[in-house]
């Protein structure tokens, strides 16, 4: 069957009727007719036996958090009735309202799929009554894996935090729960062979404090972790199957496997004893390749098995430093013995053991892309996340894919630029960011997107210590990514927004679910003005009206109110204006804008920032805002090339007498200082002279050096020389890193 295509009759109506329902995902066809079906506060009845036991439990409190009884009977005149749906679809149903409610499914997943639609209809009526529009819903799912990753390592979830976190999942029809189980910080599964994996590798004795790049670093030591019993496996796997969620667990290897050393150093290259790391990032010592390593994990995996009975095994396979082995003795005879050639083949051969293995007991193998790296396993999966490249490497050979790149599926990204968002690890994906996804790349012919299975979000906890803040930084943006997973065609993003505003910000509410409100901060919108820059802020409702405070260097200026769109405009000069912009009648949002003499000028930029960080293009650079940290992706442009030219037009020639440019340093996140940049200025932008040429080294966060210029010219070109690559023993070494890039200043005499 071609998982791209609805079913033969669901094509012939696959269209979207003027008149939308509530329903999210949005479903392939929905018509409403006129009126509605009324029913008593008594509540719904199904046939008994339709539903499993735990199936039943969990939907009858769903209904009963709209007031509704839904109860089961014996007799064969349900209020909802059901019958099989005559197709090859899976998880496909049809819902159809008229004088009783007729749900038909595919499958077991289709009816209760059906049922979670028919609890997103139901409308109250007067006190002691409730309603269903008299509709027909016809639909099915586009991908089959439809995912969210929960990372337990860095800050550990209680099986109830679990469940939780299941129960939200279904509401929106997500099938997949990527269970990331173990890391440097956490060992978080029983597994009776080796005892000491959770008895020393489960805790910590201390944890940072802050931003993993907050200098000096400081620590709470405080005995910190948690592991989950067999027993409590087996009921989350089994609560999850209830709710059609198939359970993938993460067993990292060979990296990220301090928590493990920490129980069993002799598992290492040089068997120093080491604690459970207290500290975010990636480290040296990882799992040595040779056959001991791979047996001890072997018999984890067997544990594994017994408890999981999914298809997908995740092994991990990214960010694994290959300091150790390069000057380990035992890792170089794996090498000679097997004929490799570097590091990177004998990380080929340690996943190909694995996966060998996992074949030989009929199950699959899928890692993160770095599984690539050295020649990738006959049978493997790849879950792509650095980018669509990884993905689209193993579709085109041939191998099953699950997209989940950052740009668009990394949760613990911030939401907004707003000081309300909780301290997270860095970048920036808006809701309408996260709408955009597309899990089948450009790059990919028809016949070879058939190796996307789907793609999925993912939740690294380093700053989530709490299930609360699990839950605002994966709502509403689930809901946004459910839409490209599930919808056939998927509708704009403004009809999608109005949705879930008029229904499902109540919908959430209902569940006390504690959503991000991020979408409701005015946008902020900078233009290019003659002079200058605009600013304007965008509201959800485009006759909202704000309330803005400006001054300049300090001093106060104009109180006044502006409408949502309006544009404010800064002229180029020098000095600072101080803006405070008040919504929601007590909510307040304050920005510094910093004027200089190319404030909004023409910048060409070769090349062009990644797709990932070009917020706003070349703009950002010369628009009175400076990067700041914690650093979020609107703030700064991200390139990851070899080099980088910046060349900004003044518009006529000036005596120039100083220049500054902004960088970034995050090692954590792969962000790197460059190791140089030059200036040249020219009066044409034919003949160009060299101005001067400056070293970047500091331990600083944000480095803006400054420099005398005292020339004329009307062009100036930047050279920025990025770091050739991330150094041995570093999160990515041998990778190009990223260099980060804000405001330039110009000043004229």
């Amino acid at each position: 069957m071609n998982r791209f295509l609805v079913l033969l009759t669901f094509v012939i109506v696959a269209f979207f009727s003027e008149a939308q329902t509530t329903i999210l995902p949005t479903p392939v066809y929905q018509n409403l007719n006129d009126g509605y079906l009324m029913f008593p506060e008594s509540g719904l009845t199904v046939q008994k036996g339709t539903l499993n036991e735990l199936e039943f439990k969990f939907l009858a409190s769903q209904f009963q958090l709209k007031g509704i009884h839904l109860k089961e009977i014996d007799r064969d005149d349900p209020t909802i009735s059901f019958s099989p749906l005559s197709t090859n679809s899976p998880e496909s149903y049809s819902i159809s309202v008229g004088e009783k409610i007729a749900i038909g499914y595919s499958t077991d997943a289709g009816r209760f799929y059906g049922l979670m639609s028919l609890l997103q209809l139901v409308e109250t009526h007067g006190e002691d009554t409730f309603r269903f529009p008299k509709l027909e819903i016809k639909d099915a799912p586009k991908f089959e894996w439809r995912g969210l990753h929960l990372d337990v390592s860095r800050h550990f979830f209680t099986v109830p935090e679990i469940e939780r976190f299941l129960e939200l999942m279904a509401l929106y029809k997500f099938n997949t729960f990527h269970w990331h189980l173990t890391d440097d910080q956490g060992w978080r599964i029983e597994i009776k062979q080796y005892p000491k994996l959770t008895e020393i590798g489960g805790f910590r004795d201390s944890t940072v404090i802050g931003h993993y790049s907050d200098t000096p670093r400081k620590y709470e030591h405080k005995k910190y972790g948690g592991f989950y019993s067999q027993d409590e496996i087996r009921q989350v796997v089994q609560y999850a199957k209830a709710l059609h969620i198939n359970v993938v667990p993460e067993i990292e290897m060979p990296g990220h496997s301090r928590a493990a050393l920490a129980a069993y150093p002799e598992l290492s290259c040089t068997g120093e004893q080491q604690g459970v790391p207290g500290l975010w990032g990636v480290f040296d010592d990882i799992y040595c390749s040779k056959e001991a390593s791979i047996e001890f994990l072997q018999n984890v995996l067997d544990e594994v098995l017994e408890l999981f009975p999914s298809e997908y095994i995740h092994i991990g396979g990214d960010e694994a430093p290959k300091t150790r082995w390069n000057e380990c003795e035992k890792c170089q005879k794996v090498m000679e013995e097997n004929h490799l050639h570097d590091a990177h083949e004998l990380q080929s051969y340690f996943i190909k053991r694995m996966d060998e293995y996992l074949t030989r007991k009929g199950r699959k193998l899928i890692g993160w892309d770095e599984i690539l790296e050295g020649g990738l396993s006959p049978n493997a999966a790849v879950m792509s996340w650095r980018g669509e490249f990884g993905g689209v490497e193993a579709a085109k050979q041939g191998h099953p894919v699950v997209m989940s790149p950052t740009s668009y599926c990394y949760f613990d990204y911030y939401q907004s630029s707003h000081d309300s968002e909780p301290l997270a690890i860095g970048g920036f994906l808006p809701l309408e960011k996260v709408y955009e996804f597309n899990p089948i790349p450009k790059d990919l012919t028809e016949e070879k997107a058939k190796y996307i299975l789907g793609g999925q979000a993912n939740v690294w906890t380093e700053y989530i210590p709490s299930f609360d803040q699990v839950e605002y930084m994966v709502y509403p943006r689930a809901i946004a990514l459910m839409q490209s997973l599930w919808c056939q065609n998927k509708p704009d993003y403004d009809v999608f927004l109005e949705t879930y505003l008029n229904f499902h910000e109540d919908y959430l509410a209902l569940h006390s679910v504690n959503f991000a409100k991020s979408i409701h901060i005015p946008k902020l919108d900078i233009k290019r003005t003659k002079m200058g820059v605009s600013y304007a802020w965008e509201g959800l409702d485009s006759n909202e009206y704000f309330d803005l405070a400006d001054s300049y260097n300090g001093e106060m200026g104009g109180l006044f109110t502006i409408q949502s769109g309006e544009e404010v405009e800064f002229d180029r000069g020098r000095g600072v204006r101080d803006l405070m912009l008040e919504f929601n009648n007590d909510q307040q949002i304050t920005y510094r804008v910093e004027l200089s003499d190319v404030l909004g000028a023409a910048v060409e930029m070769n090349p062009k920032p990644h797709r990932k960080y070009d917020h706003n293009g070349s703009l950002n650079l010369v628009d009175g805002t400076l990067g700041s940290i914690p650093w979020k992706g609107d703030q700064w442009l991200g390139f990851n090339e070899k080099k980088i030219s910046l060349k900004v037009d003044l518009g006529e020639e000036k005596s120039l007498e100083s220049l500054s440019i902004g960088f970034l340093n995050q090692n954590g996140s792969w962000i790197y200082l460059p190791e140089s940049y030059s200036i040249q200025y020219s009066k044409d932008g034919k003949e160009w002279f060299v101005h001067s040429e400056h070293e970047v080294n500091s331990d600083e966060i944000i480095v803006r050096p400054e420099t005398k210029l005292e020339i004329e010219a009307k062009y100036i070109l930047i050279t920025v020389q990025p770091l050739a690559q991330i150094p041995a023993g570093k999160g990515g070494a041998g990778s190009i890193p990223w260099t980060f890039i804000d405001e330039i200043q110009i000043f004229t005499k």
